[in-house]
């Protein structure tokens, strides 16, 4: 019986640890164990970072048509904004200089109660031209997917489920998760 009487406390303990990691509860745990935003300041870091997945910037655009900062740009923080073409793979990709701490786009879209469609890292945000077939759009979706980039979520009623990698934002009610949801 005194084993029962030590032993409970301690099993009590760790089913209730086992619980709270439950749904969702992978917030602080997976920022402890380095799932973190990648950070880029200039478009030569944002291909830099996005070359293992994506390969080599063939040819970026900074001025001219298609990179003018545009309304929507400005009011999620866009500094600069510059297109890459991947000749290999038959797509471009428009890069977005962010505030550094990303605080503009996370006060955007926390107003709007929403998620993002962009992949956002420290300081940018990446996202396809459109333009492309089907399937050079999936293939294109599934590498920005591997690069490590987020998706922002401020969603008043989300909570990221078990499996969803996820990074607290530092507006409350805000999270950079690994799923787009609508």
């Amino acid at each position: 019986m005194k084993f029962w009487n030590l032993a409970g406390p301690a099993i009590t303990a760790l089913l209730a640890a086992g619980c709270a990691g439950g749904a969702g509860a992978n917030s602080k745990g997976a920022s402890e164990k380095g799932t973190k935003m990648p950070k880029a300041s200039s478009f030569e870091e944002i291909a830099e970072l996005l070359k293992p997945t994506l390969g080599s910037c063939q040819r970026m655009q900074t001025t001219g048509p298609g990179v003018e900062l545009q309304v929507s740009d400005r009011s999620r923080g866009g500094k600069e904004k510059a297109i890459c073409w991947y000749q290999e793979q038959k797509f471009a990709v428009e890069f977005l200089l962010i505030d550094a701490d990303n605080s503009t786009i996370e006060r955007f879209f926390k107003n709007y109660d929403s998620v993002s469609s962009e992949r956002v890292g420290m300081g940018f945000t990446v996202r396809d031209t459109g333009g492309a077939s089907d399937e050079i759009e999936a293939a294109l979706q599934q590498k920005l997917k591997e690069s490590g980039l987020k998706f922002l979520n401020c969603e008043n009623d989300f909570t990221p489920y078990s499996g969803i990698d996820f990074v607290e934002a530092k507006t409350k009610g805000c999270r950079y998760t690994s799923v787009q949801r609508f």
